[in-house]
């Protein structure tokens, strides 16, 4: 195979293969290496990547004027608000000389336009696609006389195309539709796309807790976000990261996080943390009416507080907090029980760390008890019987991979002297 040209996303490199062939009957798939797009090809055919998979390349192995290119469009957009431009920009990228009679084309997954090469002797096509938040750019090479022969697979090839960059679209559009109300209502930020979220004069905001709300509930997204900027918009007239200790203090209260949320994102790396059960840490956050934020080594530093006194803090204030006065739960036939705390407060899986649980819990449920808290705002408390742990711990996974907050899908044990992880 030969390379793809150097500078143009144009015109395909060519491809080859000796003699001519039958529609081939086995296909096979291919999966892009950074997970853009998927498709199928003939089982016999090569496959080129260049330029780190911008370029793909699809085809026979013994033919230098047989093949097809696709390649990525240097761009992230919302290809939704972009798909009645594209045949103008197919018709912008490709000059009239080489390209023709520009339509949609109906056969593919995504937002798609085809054009024919019009070129003495060429008598494959051109396609731009969009999809996901990126647009690709195919062109497929073919001599004039065996278009009827080699064009099948080339179209069938582009029908199995699937980008894979839904996650990806979503995160765009959150970003627009943020970005778009934070300036209405804040100009003198100044907010700008930044790579790591919207960022304004002396603030960035990061959109993964909100990415992963909407995701879970995209029947309220439009209630999300705007809850979301107002709370944004009410810590952005609040003097957040210089509160006084005597401040702080008032407000200091533990949440629970799983340690790869500390992990996979950079505007948590320096959050205050001490260590709880399994892969799930504590961490801490001043709470003002229904916002959380997370305490980082640099306010402990400045406050001249370490982990230790700042746990105690959080600790006493959370024992201040009240328990619902009425609680759900329902009773089983071989006598175990199984009590859901609600709280509405976003606190709920808190409580699990209160001094208090045992002794609040093992009453009803008998002692040892299990507990799960798959997110946020929820804590489930159970009798540790058999039939009951296998029904609640399924529960407990579907929770977990539903949220928008998600904690751990594993059980705890909760005993006289404390919680330990559960055995599954």
């Amino acid at each position: 195979m030969t390379d793809p040209p150097s500078g143009s996303a144009v015109c395909p490199p060519s491809l080859h293969e000796s003699g001519m062939l039958m529609l081939p009957v086995d296909w096979k798939p291919f999966v892009h290496p950074q997970g853009v797009y998927r498709l199928e090809y003939p089982g016999h055919w090569d496959q080129l990547q260049k330029d780190e998979a911008r370029s793909c390349g699809f085809g026979p192995h013994d033919r230098d004027d047989v093949g097809l290119w696709i390649s990525l469009m240097p761009m992230s957009i919302d290809t939704d608000r972009l798909a009645d431009e594209l045949p103008k920009l197919l018709s912008k990228a490709i000059p009239r000389d080489e390209a023709g009679n520009v339509r949609r084309d109906p056969t593919l997954r995504h937002h798609a336009v085809k054009a024919d090469v019009i070129k003495e002797g060429e008598g494959g096509h051109f396609w731009l696609v969009a999809g996901g938040d990126v647009v690709l750019f195919a062109s497929s090479q073919v001599p004039a006389a065996e278009r009827e022969l080699w064009n099948p697979n080339f179209e069938r090839l582009m029908e199995t195309l699937e980008i894979t960059r839904d996650d990806e679209l979503l995160y765009r559009k959150l970003s627009i539709d943020v970005l778009q109300m934070l300036r209405r209502r804040h100009p003198e930020q100044d907010f700008q796309h930044d790579e790591k979220g919207i960022r304004g004069l002396d603030r960035i905001v990061y959109l993964s807790n909100l990415y992963h709300q909407v995701k879970s509930s995209p029947e309220r997204r439009n209630e999300i976000i705007r809850h979301f900027v107002k709370s944004l918009s009410r810590s952005v007239n609040e003097s957040l990261g210089y509160e006084t200790w005597d401040d702080a203090r008032a407000r200091m209260l533990p949440l629970l996080k799983p340690r790869s949320y500390l992990q996979s994102d950079s505007a948590t790396r320096n959050t205050l943390t001490n260590p709880f059960v399994s892969n799930v840490k504590v961490c801490y956050a001043l709470r003002g009416g229904d916002i959380f934020r997370f305490v980082t080594t640099t306010d402990a530093e400045r406050w001249g507080q370490n982990p230790d006194s700042i746990h105690d803090v959080a600790m006493a204030n959370l024992c201040r907090l009240s328990w619902p006065s009425r609680m759900e739960g329902s009773r089983q036939r071989d006598g175990g029980r199984v009590i859901v705390v609600v709280t509405r407060d976003g606190l709920a899986s808190s409580r699990l760390l209160h001094p208090d649980l045992h002794r609040l819990f093992s009453g009803p449920l008998g002692s040892p008890f299990r507990a799960g808290i798959p997110d946020r705002d929820t804590l489930v408390v159970y009798s540790d019987r058999s039939r009951l742990r296998q029904r609640i711990e399924r529960q407990l996974r579907k929770d977990y991979r539903s949220s928008g907050y998600p904690i751990t899908p594993r059980p705890f044990l909760v005993t006289y002297d404390g919680i330990a992880p559960a055995r599954v």
